[in-house]
């Protein structure tokens, strides 16, 4: 996600997400509104979930791997929202994967 995010707002490098807003914020083409999203949405439901305490299952790495897959075909940016969207959704998924692999059946 960090390679996506700096290809789609055309970052070469930043040391950490906070460093990355503020440069991306900066440029003049900047999407203004997937900036808002990654601070309010994205950032805050990253940081409720425990990385420490990850499924050790392997439908986790299954939906984590296919996730990867489809962001990784979206690279060529033929249309950067599909990037965009990718982003969004994995950000928003990663909880409801890791419950579905917490409540095995």
């Amino acid at each position: 996600m960090k390679e996506s995010l700096h290809v789609y707002f055309n970052i070469k490098n930043s040391s950490d997400i906070h460093e990355f807003l503020k440069i991306a914020a900066s440029k003049n083409d900047a999407d203004y509104p997937f900036l808002e999203w990654i601070k309010e949405k994205g950032i805050p439901r990253l940081r409720n979930i425990n990385f420490n305490k990850l499924p050790n299952d392997d439908r986790f790495l299954v939906m984590i791997e296919f996730d990867e897959f489809v962001l990784q075909n979206e690279m060529d940016f033929v249309d950067p929202e599909e990037v965009r969207g990718c982003i969004i959704s994995t950000v928003n998924s990663l909880q409801e994967y890791i419950n579905i692999c917490h409540n095995k059946t």
